[in-house]
């Protein structure tokens, strides 16, 4: 099951529009704009609305709830957990992944328009991390699956596992498969340029 964090207010009405929620998935969605909660109605999403207008208000808002579903998760619920996130807000996206792997539940950043990278934004990856996103590819490239069984696959720490997952996302490298959203695929070449 996934819990899903839209921070509308950065993403506007697109994604949620395009999003491959099930019935089981729990959606939601930080607006105080009408046309957003009247579309969450029609989907049956939870709008969290209400917040002051100012800078940064959604995103507080978001993180103090995303603490409070955490800290209602079950043991034997975190591993068939996934919180996701779509926003383009790099510090919320932070904050958000922090939260998670506080809490040990895997997380998925989605961010819905493709960062510039700049010269000083270059992510630096140690040996460790290399090999950690090798083992995810090569694991992926035998076989698609959903995170969960991925990660229990590779048997990686949660978060040096979400770190691999979102290096390989960021790279294009994999990508959620087109029949199930859940499910991840390799559709890029492992180049060693790439993290270089």
């Amino acid at each position: 099951m996934n819990v899903i964090f839209v921070d509308a207010e950065n993403v506007g009405i697109s994604p949620i529009q395009e999003m491959d929620a099930r019935i089981t998935d729990k959606v939601f969605v930080f607006s105080n704009n009408e046309q957003i909660k009247t579309l969450c109605h029609d989907l049956m999403y939870i709008v969290m609305d209400g917040y002051p207008v100012g800078k940064n208000q959604a995103d507080f808002y978001l993180i103090s709830h995303l603490s409070k579903a955490l800290s209602q998760v079950r043991y034997d619920e975190k591993k068939k957990l996934i919180f996701i996130l779509y926003s383009n807000d790099n510090s919320l996206c932070q904050a958000f992944e922090f939260q998670c792997q506080q809490a040990s539940i895997s997380c998925e950043i989605i961010n819905t328009r493709p960062s510039l990278v700049h010269n000083h934004d270059i992510q630096e990856y140690t040996a460790k991390d290399l090999n950690n996103i090798a083992l995810l590819y090569n694991t992926l490239k035998a076989k698609s699956m959903i995170v969960t069984e991925l990660f229990n696959t590779t048997k990686l720490d949660q978060t040096e596992a979400t770190k691999a997952l979102n290096a390989l996302v960021k790279k294009e490298l994999i990508a959620r498969s087109p029949e199930n959203k859940k499910v991840w695929s390799v559709v890029g070449k492992l180049k060693p340029e790439l993290f270089a």
